[in-house]
Order: C-alpha cells, then structure tokens, then sequence
C-alpha cells in the first residue's frame, strides 16, 4: 500500500501537486494534526486524521466535521511526535510519500529526516518531499534512482551522511557531474554536497553498501 503523510507547518503549494499525483484509490492519505489545514485549503480530503490536534485551525476541524473524517487522536503529553505515529502505519512491503516541511522549524526538519532514515532500515520505501526539495533516504546495503529535471532551474544533489559513528561505505553515483565509486563518506563533512547532474542527463542514482545516508535533490539557489 502507498501511505501519502501530509504533516503541519509552511509547505510551498507546489506540495499539493505532489500529494494529487500520489492520492489515487489503491492509497491511504493521512493528516497530521495541522497539516489537515493544508489540505483544507487545498479542497483535498484525507482518510484519516492523526495526532493531538494542538495545531489545527478551527477551520482545519470544521473541515474533518464537515467531510466526516475519521480521526485518531492521540494526547498533547506523548512520547513521539504526530508524524512518528503516522509513520508507523507503514510496513515492510509499503511505500510512503511523506509530505512535510524542509524549512522553518529546523528541530522538526531533522526528527523528519531522521524518521525517514529508520523508516527506511525497516525495509519501508520512503520520499521525503515539500514540493521543492526531495529527500531520498538510504540505509544499510541500498540504492535510488530519481529524476533531476522539473525543478525550474538548474539541481543541486547533495549526499548527506546520517550517522557520527559509522560512516557511509561503497558510495557510487551515476549520472552526476562530480562522480563517485565505492567512496567512503562521514558525517561532518561538507565533501559530498552540491553535486549536480551531467550536461543531458535526466535521472541519477546514488547505490551505498553500509551506512545511513540521504539524497537531497533540489533547485540550485
């Protein structure tokens, strides 16, 4: 099953784009307390809202009153945040868009990209996006090919590794400017950032044996 997570927080209306695309009847499309605000405003309609509502407008709620959406709600005073919960819907064998803010609220920002990266672990397959930017999770013995046109200008692909303790070992790329084969990468190290893709390419992929890393594929600034 596809899982499309919207959470709270600014997202750029380019996410409501990536959301329709992805919202069909063979997927399950979930708000995360405030972020049932975005698809309020965007007149789309989730299966299920999740979380402790601390964040959601009065015309967020009069909205899941209005369309009878199911809500699972969870206390203000929890252990994980409302987008673990919703993570943790996903299986093994499923795929996730998880749409959510890349910007802004920076301790959120990394909690996300760091779930994402567990999620991974777990087998789950996971894309991180704002509509603008698009992070690609990988862990232990894994590969992704993404597309690096339409994002209105020339791209910036950066390798990031996720872990202090063990660095990202085996790191190949395909497709990109500055290329790497079998490189070894640490966290710290600003070494693999602001790569981009070779004149006339369309899609790159990154492969790594070990290790904890996320592809970040955005417009270049």
């Amino acid at each position: 099953m596809r899982y499309v997570i919207v959470t709270g927080g600014p997202l750029p209306d380019k996410a409501s784009e990536v959301i329709d695309s992805y919202n069909s009847d063979d997927s399950l499309l979930i708000a995360c307390d405030g972020g049932c605000d975005f698809l309020a405003r965007h007149n789309t309609v989730p299966d299920l809202v999740v979380g402790d509502l601390d964040s959601i407008t009065s015309e967020g709620l009069e909205f899941i009153k209005a369309n009878s959406i199911p809500v699972e709600k969870y206390p203000v005073e929890k252990d994980w945040t409302d987008s673990e919960i919703a993570l943790n819907k996903a299986g093994q064998e499923d795929e996730v868009i998880f749409v959510c803010p890349l910007s802004a609220r920076i301790d959120h920002v990394i909690a996300n990209l760091c779930l994402a990266i567990t999620i991974r672990g777990r087998g789950t397959h996971i894309v991180v996006t704002d509509g603008d930017t698009y992070c690609y999770p990988l862990n232990g013995e894994d590969e992704v090919s993404f597309g690096v046109t339409g994002f209105g200008g020339d791209v910036s692909v950066s390798l990031i590794p996720m872990d202090f303790d063990t660095p990202v070992t085996g790191v190949t790329t395909e497709g990109l400017y500055y290329p790497l084969e079998n490189a070894e990468l640490k966290a710290g190290s600003s070494f693999s950032f602001s790569n981009h893709p070779s004149a006339g390419v369309t899609s790159a992929k990154v492969s790594i044996k070990s290790g904890r890393l996320t592809v970040a594929v955005s417009r270049a600034v």
